[in-house]
């Protein structure tokens, strides 16, 4: 049985100006980021344009500082809390376009996953006033494997379903005959297919990664793996059909309009699971290993 105990992290932020005021740093980098590609976006500033993408690259960096001072502190111990988790999706939403953006050139899409990531951030921020907070930390390269790749494949499937409802409007748009703000800024349909897939592929790698370190550590831990857990039997079935969304479009010729679709519907229902994992299930399988630590 789990136990669960008031989040340490908190107590340190409060009692720690300097890591506080980075925390608060942190989230007005995000705010001013989402700004200058919103701004770039809407009305095509060309200032915005030139300092949005270096404002991004020390957003990421300055949030790594923050979380590599937040977890040394614990001994780099992950802890669990709505405070970590959203933090976490924040950073891990804004690094996998920041590696999209860089490796497909498109920046014009960058306004709608950042303000997600930022909004995330902020939520952060907010519950850092929250001493009694409960959550359970972690240790061990297993673990922490698990845990980022899980936040990271979540971030993917988020960046799958944004770029996947972009498709659906500005295919409505073209249909329609409306060429307005959509048509005029966004990439065209081959570019939003190609970012949707992509970032479909780096969700099933990191659900993949995931679900193998969770078994690894699982089995180093001496715990029995139980096939029919909900949570990972969701898990599994939604990077099943991730991976069938690879294979789909090559193979059967569905098109990404259908797709659109799944991605989502996928979207949203991770998106709610999170939450309600953040709320009501401090640890993720409610087990303990030898160790003591939850996962």
């Amino acid at each position: 049985m789990s136990t669960f105990l008031t989040d340490p992290m908190n107590n340190i932020l409060l009692n720690n100006t300097p890591l506080l005021l980075l925390n608060q740093l942190v989230s007005i980098l995000y705010i001013a980021t989402t700004y200058l590609y919103g701004a770039h976006f809407f009305s095509d500033h060309q200032g915005a344009k030139r300092f949005k993408q270096p404002f991004l690259i020390g957003t990421v960096l300055t949030h790594v500082l923050y979380l590599g001072l937040l977890t040394s502190i614990e001994g780099y111990r992950i802890s669990y809390s709505t405070m970590n988790l959203m933090t976490m999706v924040g950073f891990t939403l804004t690094t996998t376009y920041l590696f999209t953006e860089l490796t497909t050139k498109s920046d014009k899409t960058g306004f709608f996953i950042i303000s997600f990531a930022a909004g995330a951030q902020l939520i952060s921020s907010i519950l850092t006033t929250q001493i009694q907070s409960v959550g359970t930390t972690f240790s061990g390269i297993g673990i922490g494997v698990h845990l980022l790749a899980a936040v990271f494949g979540f971030s993917a499937i988020a960046i799958a379903g944004i770029y996947s409802i972009l498709y659906l409007l500005l295919f409505r748009q073209i249909q329609q005959n409306r060429f307005e703000l959509f048509f005029q800024r966004l990439p065209n349909l081959e570019v939003l297919e190609k970012l949707t897939m992509h970032a479909v592929s780096l969700g099933f790698l990191f659900l993949t990664i995931t679900i193998v370190a969770g078994i690894v550590e699982q089995s180093a831990s001496g715990e029995a793996i139980t096939l029919f857990e909900p949570k990972l039997v969701t898990l599994v079935v939604i990077w099943l059909l991730y991976g069938t969304g690879i294979i789909v479009k090559p193979v059967i010729g569905w098109d990404i309009k259908h797709m659109a679709y799944l991605f989502i519907f996928l979207f949203l229902f991770v998106t709610l699971l999170i939450v309600l994992m953040t709320f009501f299930s401090p640890t993720f399988h409610g087990l303990t290993f030898k160790n003591g630590s939850g996962v």
